[in-house]
């Protein structure tokens, strides 16, 4: 019960920081680079792989089990975010 109240909690944190970020980026211009559509789905590609791997993780709570699907979901990040430049 308390490992499906921390997935939820992080899961409504991770939306409400996308969606305040998105309402604070209509209201000031953002002095960052603006990213490409095509970046924008890269790094929701990512934040979904993620999202998927800390239920997987919350759901078996063993540190090897965690370090099985961290370090290749990591690689995989990696590999997806390397292809913008």
């Amino acid at each position: 019960m308390r490992y499906l109240l921390a997935l939820i909690v992080a899961i409504l944190q991770i939306f409400l920081s996308t969606l305040i970020n998105q309402l604070t980026s209509f209201l000031v211009k953002p002095r960052a680079r603006t990213l490409s559509r095509k970046e924008r789905i890269k790094r929701n590609w990512v934040r979904t792989i993620w999202l998927v791997a800390s239920t997987l993780m919350l759901f078996n709570p063993a540190l090897p089990v965690i370090m099985i699907i961290a370090l290749p979901t990591t690689f995989l990040s990696f590999m997806i975010l390397d292809e913008m430049q």
